[in-house]
């Protein structure tokens, strides 16, 4: 099980997802949203130069990479999207 200030990250992540869900899918899709501390930090069009950034920047665990029009994954230690060619 997760420390409860990580599970508190990915919660804040996801709902600060949902607001900009929309937009993000009329404006971004197929693209990359990283997510820190309950903001928008930045979208990438390749998911797997998101996620290298994302674990330069924050701790894994605190961050959420969520593929804009994919469901997300959960993989444990951190939340993200996997898609094909993403």
């Amino acid at each position: 099980m997760h420390p409860p200030e990580v599970l508190a990250a990915q919660k804040k992540n996801l709902e600060a997802y949902n607001r900009v869900k929309k937009d993000m899918e009329e404006q971004h899709w197929g693209k990359t949203v990283l997510l820190h501390d309950g903001k928008v930090i930045a979208i990438y069009n390749d998911g797997g130069d998101a996620y290298s950034i994302a674990c330069e920047k924050f701790v894994p665990g605190y961050f959420s990479l969520q593929r804009v029009g994919a469901r997300p994954v959960d993989l444990g230690i951190h939340s993200a999207v996997l898609a094909a060619g993403g």
